[in-house]
């Protein structure tokens, strides 16, 4: 018998194509899809291990005859098909920095495992490999899910298109992997309290722009970078000691027609959710500085010439640049960096993100009620600071910033004391050292005559 000999033949409904066994057990089947140049029949012919297997092909290919991209997807990858349907229907559909994120995680994560395959070889097999690839190499359970999910998407759009008949992402199976084990070097994490005094000790020396109000903003009113940026004297109630929460800036990337970044622009926009929007009550140490940066702005405004703008006004922004305009994200870090060389806080990773983790952290540290922890960072969900923000009465919320001020206060009186304590010490010892050996036993001969003269007063008493 020849070795590919029909042993079996199934005829199918017409333009379905035909399947049969071979004589190694093998199953195939082919499906007209058109005709040459000279007017024959061209077949295409698939494989597979199972009846049922070849007849799922050839539904497929079927399925792209009858919806004319059938050329489409044979000369198409995986890759071509999946960025042409991020840029033309994924980037429309999401904000410029979510599409970003996708594109990034798309051309790092994805088009190097599949993107050079042809559609309809990617099964759930293949998917379950680019998944495993992801958790081998450590990634978090959610980036490992943002590309699973991407991937079901597309192959949503392909099911639409008649390109596929079923999803492979489906049955993917992900692993929940242990989680790292924190490492305090890592970004955005809260400063540790000798990180915060010595941090605060460097503000407090270096007042020489506009670091030290925006980083007190960040740290004692746990803002984000954007948001003070955003933030206008109007948003200031130095009366009530409240801050509104209402804008904040973002960084907007431009995107060529492959998906490539041409530039970034910084607008002034909405926050990052409508929870951010708020209206919180703020300590002592916040109200006075910006007081006193209001007064420093006022002054610069009248004294120096190369300042153009209003910068005191109610719609003015409260860390402006000399000509009104708002901050960019980039330039407050460079500043921010340069003031960190600049007083040796480089080693300790110090970002402007840190200090809404230290706001954060210091009510942790007082045993304070989350809820009340997310109503005055603007969180949205349970995820971020346990449960529901808006169940938090908002006198309860004040009534914890009072605490907070209380501590504050506390602590600096404990930082004046070690201060005095200090420059008195320091006066004895330059004392001590000034004197001669006679002019120093005539002092220790007073203090034990006054010694000897307490204790008989002691014992007059007592008698």
């Amino acid at each position: 018998m020849a070795k590919n000999k029909v042993v079996s033949k199934t005829r199918r409904a017409n333009g379905e194509g035909s399947i049969y066994q071979r004589s190694d057990g093998r199953w195939a089947g082919y499906v007209n899809i058109g005709f040459d140049e000279k007017g024959n029949p061209k077949r295409k012919t698939v494989y597979g291990k199972s009846q049922t297997e070849v007849a799922k092909k050839l539904s497929e290919i079927s399925g792209r005859i009858k919806s004319n991209s059938y050329e489409l997807i044979e000369n198409k990858t995986f890759g071509e098909l999946m960025s042409e349907w991020l840029l033309v229907f994924k980037k429309s559909a999401v904000s410029p920095r979510t599409f970003e994120g996708i594109i990034i995680n798309y051309r790092l994560h994805i088009e190097p495992q599949i993107g050079n395959m042809k559609l309809y070889d990617i099964d759930t097999f293949v998917i379950q490999k680019v998944i495993n690839n992801l958790i081998d190499q450590g990634y978090s359970n959610n980036v490992i899910k943002k590309n699973k999910h991407l991937i079901s998407q597309f192959f949503e759009y392909a099911i639409d298109n008649k390109w596929v008949i079923v999803n492979p992402t489906l049955k993917v199976k992900i692993r929940v992997h242990d989680r790292k084990v924190y490492d305090r070097s890592e970004k955005y994490k809260a400063l540790p309290p000798e990180v915060r005094i010595k941090f605060l000790e460097a503000l407090n020396k270096d007042e020489s722009n506009f670091i030290k109000p925006i980083c007190i903003v960040l740290m004692f009113a746990g803002l984000r970078i954007g948001e003070a940026c955003a933030l206008k004297w109007k948003n200031v109630d130095f009366e009530n000691k409240t801050l509104k929460v209402e804008r904040t800036i973002t960084t907007i990337p431009k995107f060529d027609s492959d998906g490539n970044i041409l530039n970034r622009v910084t607008v002034i926009g909405d926050t990052k959710t409508t929870c951010s929007v708020r209206e919180i009550p703020i300590a002592d140490i916040v109200v006075e500085t910006l007081k006193t940066w209001k007064d420093k702005q006022a002054l610069r405004q009248k004294t120096n010439k190369e300042v153009k703008a209003d910068l005191t006004a109610p719609t003015s922004f409260i860390f402006a640049n000399d000509d009104g305009s708002v901050r960019t994200y980039s330039g407050c870090r460079m500043i921010f960096d340069r003031f960190k060389r600049r007083n040796g806080l480089d080693k300790y990773n110090i970002h402007f993100h840190g200090l809404r983790h230290t706001f954060s952290n210091m009510f942790f540290e007082m045993n304070e009620n989350p809820k009340v922890i997310q109503q005055l960072l603007g969180h949205r969900d349970v995820k971020t600071t346990i449960t529901v923000y808006n169940s938090v009465d908002s006198e309860y919320v004040r009534q914890t910033t009072e605490k907070f001020n209380e501590k504050l206060k506390e602590d600096q009186l404990l930082l004046e004391k070690k201060e005095r304590g200090e420059v008195i010490e320091d006066r004895k010892q330059k004392l001590i050292s000034d004197m001669s050996d006679d002019e120093f036993d005539d002092m220790l001969e007073q203090l034990m005559r006054e010694r000897r003269e307490r204790k008989r007063r002691q014992k007059d008493f007592e008698m």
